[in-house]
């Protein structure tokens, strides 16, 4: 059965704790069957207007105002709808991550929660709260289309609000705006537990790291693995900040590759390669150049590494290498090209040596020196 999701932002990008408040983010997304939309904004409108008969849902503080939320809430639990949501902790971010930018701090963590939506829920239409210009909007609405959304032949309405939906956009403002308080310490209402059936998961990020097995006194540590992962996020951080201020839009567009690649790192999944073409789609956002996929990877990709920035790479895309494993597959991903290159390159200089008489050496040249060691050590 199709479904409509209504979604609001809590909160904003920036990283100055001024209040208590400014600590959490959360995107929460209100669903409700689509053939029960009209019955469920008009159930909410009633509940609404009888506790705040100006619209305006406003609570204050101290535990008259909870026990009033709380008697909201549990009027809430009548209604037909469901909600999920993320709650991101800003104090856990980096604030010199890619993060620290407006289009890609909406872009990226509303993708976390979409990206689970459309691979969750079949037949679901998105309705989401504007989040800036007309500009941006458009932007974030391709963004999600072209990353998050699992058909790409039929795809999923994805619009942002006219004004007609205000009822569900406003309960879903309510049910985030919540979640975030309670979470900074403001309210004693934990909305994830008054609506516990209405709740359909609350998205907690970044994730912290628990270790799956019992670190015990003599236990062997994988510290191969500990130091591949540590190397790999020190050189993508110096190099950044090696060319911290740059004009050059080639620099500028490695460093939003690195950028990407470390966030994703170290905020999604560091065992997810990411895809050329999502790092393309990224990558050309930012207008300093535009990348083909031959571009990309001759001007950003190779350059970087040459830089010393760990970048393994596979048939499903590119990441920074946080196992010996990464380290193995990648080396194996160039050594089957390598070395048939290398049998090539030696056969056919063994066959013009042979059809010239020896008249020709190719690799004589100085700049084949290299080239001549590795021929001669193949069988």
């Amino acid at each position: 059965m199709a479904k409509v999701g209504f979604v609001s932002v809590a909160g904003a990008h920036g990283f100055h704790f001024d209040s208590p408040e400014d600590t959490h983010f959360s995107v929460t997304v209100v669903l409700v069957e689509e053939e029960n939309k009209r019955e469920v904004e008009e159930g909410f409108r009633r509940i609404r207007d009888r506790h705040f008969p100006n619209g305006d849902i406003r609570f204050e503080e101290g535990s008259l105002f909870q026990a009033q939320r709380r008697e909201f809430l549990e009027e809430l639990k009548f209604l037909g709808f469901s909600f999920h949501a993320l709650l991101v902790d800003k104090r856990k971010l980096h604030q010199k991550s890619p993060l620290q930018y407006k289009g890609t701090f909406y872009k990226f963590l509303s993708g976390l929660i979409y990206n689970n939506l459309y691979r969750t829920v079949p037949d679901l239409s998105i309705v989401a709260n504007e989040l800036g210009t007309p500009e941006f909007m458009e932007s974030f609405r391709r963004y999600i289309q072209e990353n998050h959304q699992v058909d790409l032949f039929s795809p999923a309405t994805f619009t942002f609000s006219t004004g007609e939906e205000a009822e569900l956009l406003q309960l879903a403002s309510f049910l985030g705006e919540s979640l975030k308080l309670f979470h900074a310490g403001l309210s004693e209402v934990d909305v994830e537990q008054e609506l516990a059936g209405k709740c359909v998961g609350v998205i907690r990020w970044p994730e912290g790291y628990v270790p799956y097995t019992v670190d015990t006194e003599g236990m062997a540590v994988d510290t191969q693995d500990e130091a591949i992962t540590a190397a790999a996020q020190l050189r993508a951080r110096e190099y950044l900040q090696r060319h911290a201020g740059s004009e050059d839009p080639v620099i500028k567009s490695r460093m939003v590759f690195v950028e990407y690649l470390l966030m994703v790192f170290t905020y999604n999944y560091k065992t997810r390669f990411i895809h050329t073409y999502e790092l393309l789609q990224h990558l050309n956002s930012y207008r300093f150049e535009n990348y083909t996929e031959h571009r990309f990877r001759s001007l950003v990709v190779g350059p970087v590494r040459d830089e010393g920035v760990l970048i393994v790479s596979s048939s499903a895309g590119y990441k920074l290498p946080c196992s010996t494993r990464d380290i193995y597959n990648f080396f194996n991903y160039y050594n089957q090209q390598i070395q048939p290159m290398l049998a090539r390159l030696g056969q056919c200089h063994r066959a013009l040596e042979l059809a010239t008489g020896g008249g020709l050496d190719v690799l004589e040249q100085p700049e084949y020196a290299s080239l001549r060691k590795l021929l001669e050590k193949l069988p």
